[in-house]
């Protein structure tokens, strides 16, 4: 059936196909107003087809005691033999805001926001996730020919969806064009390296499988190994810079192309390009910042004054977007990575060669592929459980 996780490629999937579902019931509620149980195992056979489980006895666990459990499995049943790739993207810290007692009185006293608390409970659940993987591996003896990868997906949420995060120094959060939105946290940590060093290459994303699937194919010395080839992808093989033996592999990335909200980011070396109109980008200061010293750092801001807080919002497609779609704004994010001074008009040469770039990436776009909500997928047919219910390839 289309939509398993069995047909990227993987052996095994362990977990849910939405976002957002409730960390212990697995519940998934729609826009729409549709609700149904969402987790699920599933395991490729030996003749290709897909063993489809859903874990209904699940519904009262907190989920990343499930994911730890799950994991700590594969290891250890695992063929040390061969090869093992385990992707572990775990739910902590997204929202919904739950998690477990013990881990929530662990801050007690020492945060007195409850809603920072509970969010620095779940990134300690969390935390023993890692623990125990480590563990596990090193239990197995396969620890000492692991390289573990560590990385978020994007910054912090702000405005009416956070759940506690704070982005602070940078600016803005999760969906949006911001640093404090696109650079994430990450680290690489193995037996096989000499570690200790910090790397702020340029790198993407996109760029894991490649650098991946080399590891996989080379290990992690210096060599003539060229490992395996993608054609017409965006990722680039990065490990030699990871490694500190080579600058990056890319000097430039699209951050985005939104043809409905008619905006765009691309970054080009130290530069920073964002054409269009922009969600909010306000700097989000921590509890019990000093204010004084806050002040001083929006003072130095330059920049329309509505993007740098939250309040306001515009729906799609508003005059104002439409107005400000060819609105160009420019950023040293190596000398002001927090985004304080546009510099669009003392560069124009720079503006100029990066609209260029950018509208090579707008001409490779394809349309969006964005559909209106089907009735034909509420789980209410499928038992109570979201299902897969179109054949789409």
């Amino acid at each position: 059936q289309s939509g398993h996780y069995g047909r990227g490629g993987f052996d095994s999937f362990y977990g849910y196909f939405n976002g957002a579902t409730d960390y212990y019931t697995k519940e998934m509620g729609s826009f729409n107003g549709e609700s149904g149980f969402d987790f699920r195992h599933n395991t490729v056979k030996s003749d290709g087809s897909v063993d489809d489980e859903v874990l209904w006895s699940t519904n009262t666990t907190y989920s990343s005691y499930l994911y730890t459990q799950q994991a700590k499995k594969v290891i250890t049943d695992h063929d040390k033999s061969k090869p093992l790739f385990l992707y572990l993207p775990m739910q902590n810290p997204h929202f919904p805001a739950e998690v477990p007692s013990q881990y929530y009185d662990m801050y007690e006293g020492v945060v007195k926001d409850e809603t920072r608390r509970t969010l620095l409970a779940m990134v300690s659940a969390l935390d023993d996730t890692v623990k125990a993987v480590v563990d596990t591996l090193k239990d197995t003896g396969l620890w000492e020919n692991t390289v573990f990868i560590f990385f978020a997906d994007n910054g912090g949420m702000l405005g009416r969806f956070s759940i506690g995060q704070i982005n602070y120094p940078l600016r803005g959060g999760k969906a949006t064009y911001w640093e404090g939105g696109i650079r994430s946290a990450s680290f690489i940590n193995s037996p096989l390296l000499k570690g200790g060093d910090v790397n702020s290459e340029l790198m993407h994303v996109t760029d894991w499988l490649p650098t991946i699937t080399h590891i996989g194919a080379c290990g992690v010395e210096s060599s003539n190994c060229t490992g395996p080839t993608f054609e017409g992808i965006d990722g680039v093989n990065q490990w030699r810079a990871i490694v500190g033996e080579s600058k990056s592999e890319r000097s430039e990335f699209l951050v985005n192309y939104d043809q409905t909200d008619n905006n765009a980011a691309i970054r080009m070396g130290k530069w920073k390009l964002l054409q269009g109109h922009q969600l909010p980008g306000p700097w989000v200061p921590p509890p019990n910042i000093n204010y004084k010293q806050y002040k001083e750092h929006m003072a130095k801001a330059v920049g329309d004054p509505w993007e740098l807080e939250y309040g306001r919002e515009m729906s799609r497609g508003s005059k104002l977007r439409t107005h400000l779609k060819d609105r160009i704004q420019l950023y040293d994010v190596e000398s002001d990575p927090y985004e304080r001074n546009e510099v669009s008009k003392d560069n124009p040469e720079v503006v100029k060669m990066m609209l260029e770039r950018l509208q090579i990436h707008k001409d490779k776009a394809v349309e969006p592929g964005n559909k209106d909500s089907d009735p034909r997928g509420n789980p209410n047919y499928f038992g109570g459980v979201w299902t897969p219910w179109l054949e789409t390839c």
